[in-house]
């Protein structure tokens, strides 16, 4: 009886999950129907992005208000997707911007594309999303993955798939599509692993379906990464299967005097970061991997000892810290001072945060880390991941200063500046040191750019007694305040 009665209950199991799989195919099969079940299909209008943790080339607003705001313009904006390769490609007219903080823009051409090989459900997922993030990508991916599931969630239907690839922590990825009544897709939704985000959660909204003419699309198409506005399409024209395929939404030139390769590199990963230290003071030190290199300065104070800038990638902000405690191994290192929120500033932060130490951020940057740096790192294996700790942050109004009555270093908020909105610079008064990040001063016989201006007129306005001007990027030979007055007039 009992054998029977197990026999009966893994019947019902099997048939209860035959019926879970034949659902998802029956989900797939209408939601690909009701699309017009394309092989390929080219959408195009007008567009905004903007590179992530940064500001857009906006002509209409060039002061950056935050992280993704504002965004970048894209004019005569093209996307194909290929359900054949499988691939999708999109490009459009756009602004570029100047280097360190100009305001100048001159006309580009965005350009992007997840090639076929990316696209294998193999392939890191980071680099092939882009694809199945769209409603004909995302059904394509269901059907090819062979592990596609479906369930009712209040008026949507969830179908739910992995790629084969798997993330570094082992866990496996997921990606969910919200079907309507009507079979389309209003959602697409995934995480992926970033250092600052963590499990970064990219969704895509799909809304304002119709026919135009012929091809079934939407009309605005609203992509967020980390609750943050990424990417935005107004579509005003679609068609299906297009004969010109293969000469829609090409790829730019490489720029003369480039071939069209890809970048070499020679294959073990990027070689070893040996730090070395550069004495600036007594308890001052500055960090350096050489040329290259994202350098932070060690100030010791009498209880605990402070890091202006934490590096870039994580192993240099491990690195930065291991030598930190060979240095003092009876303070704590408490504070680790960020310049500002863009992402080449911020990749060794998590390796603090994991330390227990405190990021001394200007008050504008709070709710992005405290946002980034507590979302969970299920995906990762980073040492976040591995020894999760809250973030503790300590804000910059206009100015904060910490002292011990010997050692003093005060903070300063420079705005406007169209770099970032939340950007401080450092000064150490006893050595006359200046510390900054991204204010680089032109080339002989260049003109300086606003970025540059910004600062010029704050440090007029703050009358800040110093001698030598220092950057976090690590510059090619000493620069003065002199050097920063001449840029600046």
């Amino acid at each position: 009886m009992l054998r029977k009665l197990a026999l009966i209950g893994i019947c019902v199991a099997f048939s209860a999950g035959s019926a879970l799989a034949q659902d998802a195919a029956t989900v797939i099969a209408n939601a690909k129907k009701a699309l017009g079940d394309p092989k390929s299909i080219t959408y195009s209008g007008s567009a905004r992005d903007v590179a992530f943790q940064q500001c857009g080339a906006n002509a209409a607003q060039m002061t950056c208000q935050g992280p993704h705001n504002p965004m970048r313009p894209i004019t005569n904006y093209v996307r194909v997707v290929d359900l054949a390769g499988p691939s999708v490609r999109h490009t459009g007219g756009t602004n570029n911007i100047g280097a360190g903080g100009s305001t100048v823009t001159s006309q580009g051409t965005m350009f992007a594309q997840v090639t076929p090989q990316q696209a294998d459900l193999s392939a890191p997922w980071a680099n092939s999303i882009e694809l199945y993030l769209t409603p004909w990508g995302f059904l394509e991916g269901a059907t090819k993955s062979g592990n596609a599931t479906a369930k009712k969630d209040g008026k949507f239907t969830v179908v739910s798939w992995s790629p084969a690839v798997k993330a570094p922590s082992g866990k496996a990825y997921t990606i969910n599509g919200y079907v309507n009544a009507q079979n389309q897709i209003e959602r697409v939704e995934t995480w992926v692993g970033d250092n600052i985000m963590g499990d970064m959660h990219v969704v895509a909204t799909y809304s304002g379906w119709k026919d135009m003419g012929g091809a079934l699309a939407p009309a605005k198409i609203v992509q967020t990464r980390g609750g943050l506005p990424f990417f935005e399409v107004d579509v005003t024209a679609a068609s299906a299967n297009p004969t010109n395929l293969a000469a829609l939404a090409p790829a730019p030139a490489p720029p003369a005097g480039r071939g069209g390769g890809p970048p070499g590199g020679g294959p073990g990963g990027p070689p070893a970061l040996t730090v070395t230290q550069e004495k600036l003071g007594e308890g001052l030190t500055r960090l350096t991997t050489g040329p290259g290199s994202y350098d932070s300065i060690v100030v010791e104070f009498k209880d605990y000892v402070m890091m202006l800038e934490g590096g870039q990638p994580e192993a240099r902000g491990l690195a930065y810290i291991a030598e930190v405690k060979k240095m003092y191994p009876n303070k704590p290192l408490r504070y680790v001072w960020n310049s500002h929120p863009h992402s080449d500033h911020t990749g060794g932060l998590p390796a603090f945060v994991a330390e227990g130490v405190t990021i001394v951020t200007q008050q504008n940057n709070k709710a992005f880390f405290e946002n980034a740096l507590n979302t969970p790192r299920t995906l990762l294996n980073d040492s976040l991941a591995k020894s999760p700790k809250k973030v503790k942050i300590e804000t910059v109004g206009e100015k904060k200063v910490f002292s011990d009555g010997t050692r003093t270093v005060e903070i300063y908020h420079i705005y406007p500046s169209p770099h970032s909105n939340g950007l401080t610079v450092a000064f150490i008064p006893k050595e006359k040191i200046l510390f900054q990040a991204d204010y680089t001063l032109p080339a002989a016989g260049q003109q300086p750019n606003d970025h540059i201006k910004a600062l010029q007129a704050s440090m007029e306005k703050l009358n800040l007694d110093f001698d030598k001007y220092l950057s976090v990027h690590r510059e090619g030979a000493p620069q003065t305040k002199a050097d920063l007055v001449k840029a600046g007039k």
